[in-house]
């Protein structure tokens, strides 16, 4: 599945967190906010880190929650096991770290990879499981990383390159939205500077995707989950929809799934519509 249709999708892995409220922050890939007994655990994917689940935070904050928000890529940019796995175990330890079990997990995109396998793997750490434009995906790869995201780096080093490559992946990110609101010029900053400023660490991360094999089929994954399953995914024509065959394979979870469509939504139903996601990840949601 795409991440965005922009050869710099990785990039937002970076990007710096912007604050929803005064939160404690671990290295810039996780943020702890809110001191409620119920705890929500958003884990991000390519594309977004923490900053992209801001206007979701803001709004279970406002419900009197405690937030974490993880980027699971971040905390591995440098790590040579990329494997949904491995970043579900690199999760499990932050939770372990702020002593959080029985949460509400919400994973985006190849976000919901990693919220996957935490569920699998460390069942004492999830009470429901939200999975926002994703299904079960099989591998940590995306068709993204192609020839244009390793000439990157050289072409935001020529004359007016690095406008030309910002461009180029906020393009991605409209074509894939539903509704443009919410990306206003900080949050266009939010995604995209972070990437123009370690694009070769994002090109060695990209090649170490591409290579990473999960040590055990989705199906495997999927038969240990016991909690829980609400995906949410937009109705909008976009790329980076996801597949039939991710949704299907997570069927054998029978009367433990359920599946919501929001209509005239896009890949970014945590951004275009936070209220609306907001709603369904409420305790009125699975639990």
């Amino acid at each position: 599945m795409l991440a965005v249709s922009s050869p710099g999708a990785l990039a937002a892995s970076l990007v710096s967190p912007l604050a929803a409220q005064p939160a404690s922050r671990d290295a810039g890939a996780v943020t702890v906010a809110g001191r409620g007994a119920t705890t929500y655990v958003l884990i991000s994917g390519i594309v977004g880190s923490v900053a992209g689940y801001d206007r979701l935070q803001a709004r279970l904050l406002e419900h009197g929650h405690r937030v974490v928000v993880i980027d699971p890529y971040r905390l591995s940019m440098d790590s040579a096991d990329v494997t949904f796995a491995a970043l579900a175990r690199r999760v499990d330890a932050v939770l372990e770290r702020y002593g959080v079990d029985s949460a509400r997990v919400v994973g985006h995109a190849h976000g919901g990879g990693v919220a996957l396998r935490l569920a699998a793997s460390a069942p004492r750490r999830v009470s429901a499981l939200y999975l926002l434009e994703v299904g079960a995906l099989p591998e940590n790869r995306t068709k993204v990383f192609s020839a244009s995201l390793r000439l990157a780096p050289l072409i935001a080093s020529l004359p007016g390159g690095r406008g030309f490559v910002r461009r180029r992946f906020v393009a991605g990110l409209r074509e894939n939205a539903g509704r443009e609101e919410w990306l206003d010029a900080a949050t266009q900053r939010a995604y995209t500077e972070p990437f123009l400023d370690q694009l070769r660490r994002v090109v060695s991360m990209a090649g170490r995707l591409a290579r990473a094999r999960e040590p055990e089929p989705v199906s495997a994954v999927v038969a240990r989950i016991r909690v829980p399953v609400l995906v949410i995914l937009g109705t909008a024509p976009h790329p980076s929809a996801p597949d039939a065959e991710e949704i299907d394979a997570l069927a054998p979870l029978g009367p433990l799934l359920r599946v919501e469509r929001l209509p005239g939504i896009g890949h970014f139903p945590h951004e275009e519509a936070p209220a609306e996601v907001a709603t369904r990840l409420l305790p009125a949601g699975p639990s």
